[in-house]
């Protein structure tokens, strides 16, 4: 072999070598969860791109992905793309999806203590109800549901609240009264607690999807409902229902949940980051739910409902049983600690 040909075999497998390793050292480095490249956390839900939900779960990305630097960001499939809030909880559970906001109140299917939320006038206002979640009642709350009834993990971590709003009737024909409810059947989520609580104001509890209700409304399957003013515009259950009565029974939040497996994946900064992301959306999604709110019934009034408020004290009455039920055990010392809230 020539001098000048062995020279640039040499330096040729010298470049193969240098190249092998750089390679090699770029894979390591795209391997880790949290390469420069950044990790993408996968977050579903089941409601439209309008609601105060999805715009909440918006700036959830972005602060997550302003105070990571990019290290961490969120896609985010809402519309049940991955699936309704039940699926997407179940995902959860499994790892698949990473982060799924879900109501309070199928949640105590899940974790029993969660149930006080479907309990009946539990808050004395607004005010009341945030100052709770907000403080050490709150992050107790979330702290629980990373364990199962039977203590077992759940595969669920508590992130933080969501506005919900209060929960209130609408139906086919007129309610100013716990027996005008009589004989009617409304439909509510799939929770022992609401089903109940209809029972005892007379009407008959129907537990069924959010996304089955406009048809069984519209062929008298079901008289009415409850929800909110964002959630009952939204749905367009106005074009059949034009009697609203703000009756305003439970304030039940959304809860913004992550994946167990996602968490035990993160280190504790990155944990750090999602938690304050999470506070700050939670932050600015009241903000939008209150206007949200607002903005609704201005627009179910314009569209011909008959939004009434009433005297709270007949209904609260008419509930009280449904509170002595299930409010036991660590649940009645979860009310008392609510109550006490000032």
């Amino acid at each position: 072999m020539k001098p000048g040909s062995s020279q640039f075999t040499v330096g040729l497998l010298i470049g193969l070598l240098a190249a092998c390793g750089v390679f090699a050292w770029l894979g390591q480095r795209d391997s880790r969860p949290n390469s420069s490249a950044g990790r993408v956390l996968t977050v579903a839900h089941a409601l439209p791109v309008t609601h105060p939900v999805h715009l909440g779960l918006e700036n959830f990305a972005k602060e997550l992905t302003a105070l990571s630097g990019g290290t961490l960001s969120a896609q985010i499939y809402p519309s049940e793309q991955l699936g309704n809030e039940t699926e997407c909880l179940e995902k959860i559970q499994q790892g698949s999806i990473d982060v799924t906001k879900v109501s309070a109140a199928p949640v105590g299917n899940f974790v029993p203590l969660f149930r006080i939320f479907s309990l009946p006038y539990l808050f004395r206002d607004h005010e009341h109800f945030w100052k709770a979640l907000d403080g050490e009642v709150g992050r107790d709350l979330l702290a629980a549901l990373s364990k199962t009834e039977a203590g077992s993990p759940s595969g669920i971590v508590g992130l933080t609240y969501y506005d919900a709003g209060s929960r209130s009737f609408y139906t086919t024909r007129p309610v100013t009264s716990p027996a005008d409810l009589a004989g009617m059947k409304i439909r509510v989520q799939q929770d022992p607690v609401a089903e109940d609580m209809v029972r005892a104001m007379g009407a008959s509890a129907v537990a069924m999807a959010m996304g089955e209700l406009y048809t069984s409304l519209k062929q008298g399957g079901v008289d009415g409902a409850e929800n909110n003013p964002p959630s009952f515009h939204s749905s367009r259950h106005f074009e059949i229902c034009k009697h609203y009565i703000l009756d305003e029974h439970t304030s039940v939040p959304d809860v913004l949940v992550a994946s167990s497996k996602l968490w035990e994946s993160l280190n504790e900064t990155e944990r750090g980051w999602v938690m304050e992301a999470a506070k700050r959306s939670s932050l600015f999604q009241r903000g939008i739910w209150a206007e949200a709110s607002d903005q609704a019934l201005a627009d179910l009034k314009a569209a011909g409902v008959e939004i009434r408020t009433t005297d709270p004290a007949p209904f609260r009455e008419a509930s009280a049983s449904v509170t002595a039920k299930y409010a036991t055990g660590e649940r009645a010392v979860m009310v008392e600690r609510i109550q006490a809230v000032k």
